[in-house]
C-alpha cells in the first residue's frame, strides 16, 4: 500500500537536486557569457582597426604625388582623382575619437566611429603620432583601437611606401 507523503517527498527531493545542479552551473554560464562578450568586443575592435588600416594603406600607396619633406603628426594629405576626373587633395585627420577623411570639396567623412557623441570603440593615434616618415622612407601608420567600457585595446602598426615615391615619379629613369 502506498502512502501519499512519499510522492511529495520524492518531488521535493527532485526539486532540491535540480536547484543544486543549477547553482553549480550558473557561475559557469556567467563566465561563459562574459567570455563571449569579451570575444565579440575584441572581434569588433580588430575588424574596425583592420578596416581603417587597409583604407589608409590603399590611399597612401596610390598617392599621385611624391611626399615632400618629413611626415609626422596626426594628419596626412594625399593626392587622388576626384569624381570629376581631376586631381584633388584628401586629408586624413583625427577628430576626438574618430579617424576622418576630408574630401576636396571640404566635407568630411568618418572612417571609424558610429556615433556623434563619445565612441564605445575609440580610435587613438599611436605614440608619438599616427603618421611618421623619415625623409625618403616608408610612411609608418600606428594607432590603437580602444573599448571604453571593457578597457580592451588592439594596437595596429604598419609601413607603406607610396607608389609615386617607389617609382620615383617625375625623376629621370637611368
Amino acid at each position: 500500500m502506498r502512502r501519499k507523503g512519499v510522492i511529495l517527498l520524492d518531488g521535493l527531493m527532485a526539486l532540491f537536486l535540480i536547484s543544486a545542479l543549477a547553482m553549480m552551473v550558473l557561475p559557469l554560464a556567467g563566465s561563459w557569457l562574459s567570455a563571449l562578450e569579451r570575444g565579440r568586443i575584441g572581434t569588433k575592435l580588430s575588424e574596425t582597426g583592420l578596416f581603417a588600416m587597409d583604407f589608409m594603406v590603399e590611399k597612401i600607396r596610390n598617392n599621385r604625388s611624391s611626399a615632400v619633406g618629413v611626415v609626422r603628426g596626426n594628419g596626412y594629405d594625399y593626392q587622388a582623382f576626384t569624381d570629376g576626373g581631376g586631381k584633388g587633395t584628401y586629408s586624413f585627420f583625427v577628430d576626438r575619437e574618430k579617424l576622418k577623411l576630408q574630401l576636396p570639396n571640404d566635407s568630411t567623412q568618418p572612417v571609424t566611429g558610429e556615433y556623434t557623441g563619445p565612441e564605445a570603440y575609440a580610435f587613438l593615434p599611436g605614440r608619438p603620432s599616427l603618421f611618421r616618415q623619415v625623409e625618403g622612407g616608408p610612411v609608418t601608420i600606428s594607432f590603437t583601437m580602444h573599448h571604453q567600457m571593457m578597457g580592451m585595446d588592439r594596437d595596429f602598426e604598419t609601413s607603406v611606401i607610396p607608389y609615386a615615391d617607389f617609382y620615383k615619379k617625375g625623376e629621370v629613369y637611368e
